[in-house]
């Protein structure tokens, strides 16, 4: 491997650059070489240095190279870096000198030539910005002179990388350039022919660079290999798929469609790891697997029926799907995070089932908890052969099952002597074409207004079971419906219904033996009367259901009132029921706006024209809200506030708590073989195994211990001589391997076990069945899902909160300790002697909206008094303040209370609700919102006050209508002035004056 390094002289040292280059393994090892040859040459690199430290570059392909390991100081006056730093050009005006190989043949006059490497040197040379001429006649046999190959035309490109196996190249001779040119014109060859016609297929692949074109190459080889025949359009199909893969996952789409799994796009999860789908599953072979059908398959697995998963009527199928678009939970939950599981859909549809029907009704509520339950019980062997315990988990019904189970009951009904229809003969004479102990059909006649005369119809009913009225059966179909929501509708195409025949001598009302007669008496079976028609006169069924359904639609289908449609304007008027949002969105200025216009009219603007400005909700204004919901409209608490849910009793409330539970549940349990238990008795078995015979001592100590040997392990015969140490050593050797080995005694407490199984396999499956201690070590999350793991229905404080902070609905969130206050709020309220009778008033009516027209500006306005109250005549408004004035002394309250009336221009919205809603009498409730400390104040506004409120209502109208008309919103501030003294300052400095 050649390196070349610029050796760069600084500025001020006033010396010329170097370069040189050295041939190496490696480049620590070229570094190495270069150190020794700046040493020679007396060259120091570095910080305060003549030169800075050597510059990698490409190497250079041009004649006048220099020697290798000589530094070249005139390179750098011909040849300059280009933008890039690392890629040799020539200057202008200049011209390559071979000044370092005199004795090399003639070279061409053009400036550039090719340079002698292996092609596995291109990486090296690939960044060449110029090249010499392929059709140079000097190099035309030459295979080791190698040329640039970008400026080629793209068949020659994409050919020159298909030739390549290891690497891509950047250049080819030109013998090889003349044997791509036959291969281009090969048209027996179906391979290169296809892999140019599907590559020109694909738009943007001509401008790829050589490394690109030769991965793309390489693709096509390993899923098409060369000498068999492959369809043209699956070969296009593939370019245009690969070229358009993120350069991460083409590897995976090669592995698929080399498997002959011919996927259009590999599968990303929500957080972008590989979705899978590539395994062998239990489904159909050409049935497509996507994270889009394993939505249907989530919402298949919520709904309650059992049924053949791979079967399944499509009754349920056209509600699953249902289910998906609509994004009902417990789907949604489910989809969310399964979604989000690396290789999901590997994963067979069985174990898709197990999982979730075998999960907790709540567990979707809480995703931390959902998402570890998915960790810890999504495990599969086998994806394509479910086990039949997963399938039982599934609730997986086969349809072949209850096909053969169905004729089988024909079969043996027949054998009964029952006719059944298809396998009994009916022209068999033992058959009668008569039921005479089937009653007759009753006569229906029509009484008018929906009532039917059914003479006979309710005489075979048990006295004890009286028919239902058709309101009661309503209800009781309503109750139905609400219990079993999945056996209406379509899903109930597939339920088959048992016609109820009475058995001789059977009493259906007897009393069992542990009930006594005095018992009371359990509630009647309802009896619908839809049932009874279709049982005892079908031929009649239809026409009577008709017309009864018609006389009692409205008693048995109540339809839910529609919601009210609020108009896009309202005209002037008076509205009751407009709900918060549609009126603030409504038309008109409200008392709000114009105290926003008395704070500035460029703050209007902003806030209410162009909207740049955004209220922000406070904890004091929800307070108030809430406040004002409780006194005023209690039933609307729950469709805006959140109530921070109660703890119940016996819940976990602290990691102390959670911990104490383990304690007390691992304490319950049966004692476990410590590792000393278990060391002793593997101790014990040891001592009673026979000992080896030694090995060890001389020859006379090694002989007696042979004599110790049975007899049939003496196989030492002759004379002294043959008793040589090897040879007793060896008939030892022998006997001792005939001893039980003794156990293992070290090692944890599991190898120990496993030792124990070895002498006690009974002891060993004993401890295996005793329940296995929780853990007590880990975070709080680790400690929940070790409780839920044996008691599943355990509640937990932080997951009940967790849920209510989530709040999805974007209601306001009320804490416990804030309903209390609110609560006692209302209760000193509703107590007071003048404010509970407001409040509690019969002729009350509250958030009432009225619209009107500014008669002096012409804009449109709207009011919203909180509470308005009409007594015989006499209207009277009111609003209901909280106000916080626990340290306010009783003599300084009035003043209080009037500066909170004047600088709030609560004055001025109760003069416009006056003049809008034509109220005569105008009141304030202020409540204290202290806690514990709420008192009551009731302010009645006087003519004057609401007289002062009515011209600046009247100021702030003209200023908000002349804003409109000429588009000109001023600032608070616009004009330059100089502070000055105010009184109290005035005589501040007169008393200062005296002073000095």
């Amino acid at each position: 491997m050649e390196y070349f390094y610029l050796i760069k002289a600084t500025q001020k040292s006033g010396k010329v650059d170097a370069v040189i280059w050295r041939s190496a393994k490696t480049e620590s090892r070229a570094l190495l070489q270069l150190d020794v040859d700046l040493e020679d040459a007396e060259i120091e690199t570095g910080r305060g240095k003549d030169y800075q430290k050597p510059i990698r570059t490409d190497f250079p392909v041009f004649n006048d190279l220099p020697a290798e390991g000589v530094l070249d100081y005139s390179w750098c006056e011909r040849y300059q870096l280009a933008d890039d730093g690392r890629t040799w050009a020539l200057k202008p005006g200049q011209e390559p000198v071979d000044v370092h190989h005199t004795d090399d043949a003639e070279v061409s006059s053009e400036p550039v030539t090719g340079e002698l490497v292996d092609d596995n040197s291109a990486d090296d040379a690939g960044d060449v910005d110029t090249v010499e001429s392929f059709g140079n006649a000097e190099y035309e046999n030459d295979t080791n002179a190698l040329f640039n190959i970008a400026e080629q035309p793209f068949r020659i490109k994409l050919l020159a990388q298909y030739m390549a196996n290891d690497n891509h190249v950047y250049q080819i001779s030109i013998p090889h350039r003349k044997e791509l040119a036959v291969l281009e014109m090969d048209t027996d060859n179906s391979a290169v022919q296809d892999l140019i016609l599907a590559a020109e297929n694909v738009q943007g692949l001509k401008d790829a660079d050589m490394p690109t074109l030769w991965k793309f190459t390489s693709a096509n080889k390993a899923v098409f290999p060369e000498g068999k025949r492959h369809e043209l359009g699956k070969r296009i199909q593939f370019a245009k798929l690969w070229f358009e893969t993120p350069h991460i996952d083409r590897g995976k789409l090669v592995r698929e469609w080399s498997a002959g799994n011919y996927i259009s796009s590999v599968q990303k999860t929500g957080t972008g790891t590989n979705a899978g789908g590539s395994n062998k599953t239990d489904r159909n072979p050409d049935y497509t697997h996507t994270l889009d059908t394993l939505d249907v398959e989530i919402a298949l697995a919520t709904m309650p029926m059992d049924f053949d998963i791979y079967n399944f009527p499509a009754s349920i199928h056209r509600r699953a799907k249902e289910i998906v678009q609509k994004k009902e939970s417990p789907f949604k939950e489910w989809s969310a995070a399964l979604r989000k599981t690396a290789g999901i859909l590997d994963y067979s549809r069985a174990a898709i089932f197990a999982l979730i029907r075998g999960a907790t009704s709540d567990i979707h509520h809480f995703p931390v908890s959902l998402q570890t339950y998915i960790n810890a019980n999504l495990t599969e062997h086998k994806h394509d052969t479910p086990s039949a315990e997963t399938l039982e988990k599934a609730g997986h019904v086969s349809s072949a099952a209850v096909a053969q189970r169905s004729a089988v009951d024909k079969i043996l009904a027949a054998e009964r002597g029952e006719y059944i229809e298809g396998v009994s003969d009916p022209d068999a004479p033992n058959w009668v074409t008569e039921d005479l102990t089937k009653p007759k059909q009753p006569e229906v006649s029509n009484m008018g207004n929906g009532v039917f005369s059914i003479d006979g119809l309710m005489d075979s009913q048990p006295a004890s079971s009286p028919a239902l009225s058709i309101v009661d059966q309503a209800r009781q179909r309503a109750a139905e419906e609400k219990l079993h929501p999945a056996n209406s509708g379509e899903t109930t195409s597939d339920v088959q219904m048992e016609t109820a025949q009475p058995v001789k001598d059977e009493n259906d009302n007897a009393v069992s033996a542990s009930e006594g007669t005095d018992a009371t008496a359990p509630q009647a079976d309802a009896v619908n009367m839809r049932d009874i028609l279709a049982e005892r006169c079908p031929d009649l069924t239809a026409a009577v259901l008709k017309d009864q359904q018609s006389a009692t639609a409205e008693e048995e289908h109540e339809p839910e009132p529609e919601a009210t449609k609020w108009p896009e304007f309202f005209e002037p008027g008076r509205y009751e029921g407009v709900p918060n949002d549609v009126y603030h969105a409504a038309n008109g200025t409200s008392s709000t706006q114009v105290k926003d216009a008395r704070i500035s009219l460029m703050y209007f603007e902003k806030r209410h024209v162009s909207k740049v400005i955004e209220k922000m909700r406070s904890p004091v204004l929800d307070m108030g809200n809430l406040v004002h919901a409780l006194a005023l409209q209690p039933e609307q608490l729950e469709k805006e506030f959140s109530i921070e849910p109660e703890i119940p009793e016996g819940a976990f409330t602290t990691t102390a708590t959670i911990r104490a539970f383990i304690d007390e549940y691992n304490a319950g349990l049966p004692p476990l073989l410590s590792a000393d238990d278990i060391k002793a008795q593997l101790e014990a078995h040891n001592a009673t195994l026979p000992a080896p015979v030694p090995l060890g001592g001389d020859k006379d100590a090694i002989g007696i211990a042979y004599l110790e040997l049975p007899d049939e392990f003496k196989r030492i015969v002759g004379d002294d001589k043959n008793f040589t140490a090897s040879a007793m050593k060896a008939c030892i050797k022998e006997y001792n391997a005939t001893l039980p080995a003794p156990v293992k005694t070290s090692g944890g407490r599991d190898a120990l076990l496993e030792q124990l199984a070895i002498i006690n396999p009974d002891m060993v499956a004993q401890e295996a069945q005793k329940a296995q201690p929780l853990k007590v070590s880990g975070n709080k999350a680790d400690l929940i899902q070790a409780v839920k793991s044996v008691k599943p229905d355990a509640v937990f404080a932080d997951e009940l909160l967790d849920a209510w902070r989530e709040n999805p609905e974007g209601k306001i969130l009320v804490t416990r300790q804030q309903m209390s206050t609110a609560l006692d709020i209302q209760k000193a309220l509703l107590n007071h002697p003048t404010a509970g009778k407001l409040l509690q008033h019969p002729n009350r009516a509250v958030e009432v909206s009225y619209f009107g027209i500014d008669e002096e500006t012409g804009l449109e306005v709207r009011v919203r008094p909180d509470l308005e109250i009409d007594m015989s005549g006499l209207r009277i408004g009111a609003d209901l303040k909280t106000i916080s004035m626990w340290n306010i002394k009783q003599e300084g309250l009035r003043a209080k209370l009037h500066r909170e009336i004047i600088e709030r221009d609560y004055h001025l919205s109760a003069a416009m609700y006056c003049e809008t809603a034509a109220l005569d009498q105008f009141f304030w409730i202020f409540v204290n919102k202290d806690e514990n400390y709420h008192w009551i104040a009731i302010i009645e506004a006087s003519e004057e006050l609401l007289e002062l409120g009515m011209l600046e209502y009247r100021k702030a109208m003209r200023a908000i209508a002349n804003g409109f008309d000429t588009g000109e919103w001023p600032a608070p501030i616009t004009e330059d002035y100089a502070e000055e003294l105010n009184d109290f300052d005035v005589r501040r400095l007169e008393a200062l004056r005296v002073q000095a």
